[in-house]
């Protein structure tokens, strides 16, 4: 399989950019790579969904959020993840993830564009 996630760890947050056709299997496993990695536990997140990227059912939201509550780093100090969503599925899917996740450990709120999600994250 190839690495479904690009992530970089940026000076004030950390860029996770998903493959083009990832499933639900491969989300899973760049959220458990999100999770491990040092500069998690200080710095808000920002995810870039492009188009064609999501293969999976909206009821797998269900799942993943299941996961992120059960994985998630008990020494974590992030407060933020911003979800950039270019395409109208991609946005109502992040819409509802958000919707969802209002108890998970950092707020989630979705943005058409990088440069509001960045600004977002980057705002104390």
């Amino acid at each position: 399989m190839i690495d479904a996630f690009k992530i970089t760890a940026r000076q004030d947050y950390i860029l996770v950019e998903p493959s083009a056709g990832m499933d639900y299997w491969e989300i899973l496993e760049g959220i458990s790579k999100l999770f491990s990695m040092p500069e998690f536990k200080d710095k808000n997140d920002i995810w870039v969904f492009r188009e064609g990227q999501v293969k999976m059912l909206y009821t797998d939201l269900y799942k993943v959020k299941d996961s992120v509550k059960e994985l998630y780093p008990a020494d974590s100090n992030g407060s933020k993840t911003a979800i950039v969503a270019e395409t109208g599925i991609q946005q109502s899917l992040a819409k509802l993830y958000s919707d969802m996740g209002k108890d998970l450990p950092r707020e989630i709120k979705v943005f058409l564009d990088f440069q509001a999600a960045g600004d977002w994250i980057i705002d104390k």
